[in-house]
């Protein structure tokens, strides 16, 4: 039969048609009432050329979204992130509205699953990535101890306090090869997180700051520029196995993040490369035996005062929890083990984050950095008349509240953790629309309310939980909304009635480490280490000025948003008064 040009056409316009239907199908399908960009919404992959612009520009993310949200001038928006017609995700960038959420509507918004698709091959079995159900709060029973007081003081604080010191040791090596100049100094902050963690998990060091201590003893010189102001390039020497293991799976969390394919790129990576292949053995091989040798000494009869890291306190409380539930002991439960490895990876990414920013602060501000000196030698007093280095446990315990608010303040100003994000579990009402089921929601922790004041919003729009909260509202409207740019710890210290002044943690908007029954598992933990090691490297070295060329506050999200490059110049304190 023969083809004719009319059967051509009809042909011809057939495969338009369904063309044109697979490419509408494929665009994205925004939900009503929400402002989203109306040039985005006519592209199949959305605001996602934006977005890649936007970090090609500033190697940045998620400032894309305040971005956004300038852009679109409202308090909520929406973003096509996920192509081929996934769902939107919903921006908020409200102070009280997120507080509410975060804390009083759990029935209504859980976790969210972009913490499945980052962490679930790494530990399937945490409870970061669990929604809010009896299987998180079992794992959150196992691992309540860590975060006691008494564990955190007494323990913690010391194995803390020891790897510092060995960060204080690599710092007078850098210092001494220097010879005045300023050095990049973001790794070895790194090293000292991961060697905290490793040594409040298991008890003993891993080592990486000391490896570095060790290569540099050896080296009497190095090449350096002739101008003071520039950078000297000091070498590295190489590092223990675990710690490179340990690291390369953190960053591995990455993956998910930037491929199209989320898990299971992941997936791939960890089975078939090789690098991440061997990382997981070595993990996975040292968690086991630290357990393993948990038990056998715990089945030897360890005493409460033989605890001594955070593996013989899960151990313990595996076995307290088994008797309370009439139940066998589970040694190898798959939960056990992930929290463990989970303990491994948290904070490595955040907290050497804000201590970095840390770093700049004090080298940017020098009355600050000088107000926190004065503040540590107030409160030791004793320990600086005498020349003594600080000791653990009273670093831990003393009230210093210039100390405190400092950390705040590098928390706020910073902002680290760019947003929270939850799911919503049901169709919810948020600031006057409908949020489908299964919507990400996404609450910037930066920007209006935070670091400016909050955009203007029909308190009529607010749940009905929100409005009931008058503190919620004072807290967010900030009586002097034109400094929240501004880096100023001041802000978080207010009047006692002794004359003097507290730190108050409420004192300012901040929303960093979330809110809530599932805000931050590791926030003690994460405020002590900044303690101590602030306190420490105060308390030895002066952060001396460096050129803005070389200062700049350029940040870059991985995990976290954290600095660029982090370069200080030192001098050694005189701690005798």
């Amino acid at each position: 039969m023969a083809f004719t040009l009319q059967d051509a056409a009809i042909a011809a316009s057939i495969i338009c048609l369904a063309g044109w239907l697979a490419y509408r199908a494929l665009l994205p399908k925004p939900i009503p009432g929400i402002p989203y960009d109306e040039k985005s919404a006519r592209r199949i992959l959305g605001d996602i050329p934006d977005a890649m612009k936007h970090r090609a520009e500033t190697k940045e993310l998620l400032s894309f979204l305040s971005k956004r949200i300038k852009e679109l001038d409202s308090p909520i928006i929406q973003l096509s992130m996920r192509p081929f017609g996934g769902r939107p995700w919903v921006i908020i960038n409200d102070g009280r509205e997120a507080q509410d959420i975060l804390v009083r509507r759990g029935r209504e918004f859980d976790r969210s699953d972009f913490f499945r698709m980052v962490f679930e091959q790494l530990f399937p079995k945490n409870q970061g990535v669990m929604y809010t159900n009896d299987e998180w709060r079992h794992n959150r029973r196992l691992m309540a101890d860590a975060m006691s007081p008494n564990f955190l003081n007494n323990t913690a604080a010391h194995k803390i306090h020891e790897n510092t010191l060995d960060l204080i040791e690599l710092w007078q090596h850098r210092m001494r090869l220097a010879k005045g100049r300023p050095f990049e100094v973001m790794a070895d902050v790194t090293y000292t997180t991961v060697d905290t963690i490793w040594a409040a998990c298991f008890g003993h060091r891993i080592g990486a700051a000391q490896s570095q201590s060790d290569f540099l003893s050896k080296v009497s010189s190095i090449e350096l520029p002739s101008s003071t102001d520039e950078i000297a390039a000091i070498p590295d020497g190489p590092l223990p196995e675990v710690y490179v293991a340990l690291k390369d799976l953190a960053d591995s969390a990455q993956i998910p993040m930037n491929s199209m394919f989320g898990q299971k790129a992941h997936w791939f990576a960890l089975n078939f490369y090789p690098s991440l292949r061997r990382a997981l053995v070595i993990r996975d091989k040292l968690v086991y035996s630290k357990l393993d040798e948990a038990w056998k000494t715990f089945d030897g009869g360890r005493s409460d005062a033989e605890i001594k890291c955070v593996v013989d306190l899960v151990v313990q409380r595996e076995t307290n929890l088994a008797k309370k539930e009439n139940r066998p002991v589970e040694r190898n439960s798959r939960n056990l083990f992930d929290e463990v490895a989970g303990f491994l990876n948290a904070g490595q990414d955040t907290t050497s984050s804000t201590l970095s920013w840390g770093m700049k602060y004090l080298t940017k501000h020098q009355d600050v950095q000088n107000k926190v000196r004065d503040a540590l030698k107030t409160t030791f007093e004793e320990a600086a008349k005498s020349g003594r280095q600080l000791e653990a446990e009273e670093i831990a315990k003393a009230k210093c509240p210039y100390l405190d608010a400092f950390v705040e303040e590098v928390l706020r100003h910073s902002g680290i953790n760019p947003a929270n994000m939850r799911v919503a579990l049901q169709d919810a009402q948020l600031l006057g629309h409908v949020i489908p089921k299964g919507t990400d929601v996404f609450m910037m922790t930066s920007g209006p309310s935070y670091h400016e004041p909050p955009m203007p919003l029909d308190e009529k729009l607010r749940s009905g939980s929100s409005r009931e909260q008058k503190g919620d509202s004072e807290r967010f409207e900030w009586k002097k909304p034109s400094d929240l740019d501004e880096f100023k710890p001041e802000r978080w210290l207010v009047p006692n009635d002794k004359g003097g002044l507290d730190h108050n943690s409420r004192a300012a908007p901040m929303q960093i480490f979330g809110l809530g029954i599932r805000g931050c598992y590791g926030k003690r933990l994460a405020y002590l280490e900044m303690r101590v090691i602030y306190a420490l490297v105060l308390w030895n070295f002066e952060l001396l000025p460096i050129a803005d060329s070389i200062g700049d506050f350029k940040g870059t999200d991985v995990m976290s948003h954290q600095p660029q490059h982090v370069r200080i110049r030192l001098a050694p304190v005189q701690r005798v008064l």
